[in-house]
């Protein structure tokens, strides 16, 4: 069996779970673990993977994103008004609210400048990111990286060397 082939039995076979383990935190990384485990595999090529066998196969990532907010949502009783529309009202109020996203940046950028969108952008991925490791909400790990900033230098100087760093690459 290829390791494709491999991977979208892994992953059919976790979508098809009934009672996940609550205790799982991040459904989409339990996935991309097993493959790694399983396929004996690094993390970034079993990311890869599982993103390449998802984007082939519609029918399975329409169950992938089910089991995902099945865990992530309903067990956790989360935006449960999210988790009760159909899939076209989902995917219809993320583009919507996705595309007011890039407007706002998009405005930004044209006002303030390019410095202040990469930084917003910067700190929104690291306050996604602290969010992301620790557990905890996204306002949270934003109030926590702007504590931290304004406690520790060092850390908003290299945000502004990244900031050049990025500029230099035009």
């Amino acid at each position: 069996m290829d390791v494709k082939s491999k991977v979208r039995d892994i992953i059919s076979r976790e979508v098809s779970i009934k009672d996940m383990d609550a205790r799982v935190e991040c459904f989409a990384c339990h996935v991309m673990y097993k493959v790694m485990h399983e396929c004996n595999l690094d993390e970034a090529t079993a990311a890869d993977l599982l993103s390449q066998v998802l984007s082939e196969d519609s029918a399975l990532n329409e169950r992938f994103i089910q089991a995902m907010e099945y865990l992530h949502l309903y067990t956790r009783a989360r935006a449960l008004w999210f988790y009760s529309k159909d899939r076209v009202e989902k995917d219809s109020y993320l583009t919507m609210h996705v595309k007011n996203a890039i407007a706002e940046i998009e405005h930004e950028a044209r006002e303030y400048g390019k410095d202040a969108m990469l930084r917003r952008l910067l700190l929104s991925y690291l306050s996604t990111y602290i969010a992301q490791i620790i557990g905890m909400d996204l306002h949270a790990s934003t109030e926590e990286l702007y504590y931290l900033l304004r406690k520790k230098g060092e850390l908003e100087q290299e945000i502004g060397k990244m900031i050049e760093g990025i500029k230099l690459k035009e």
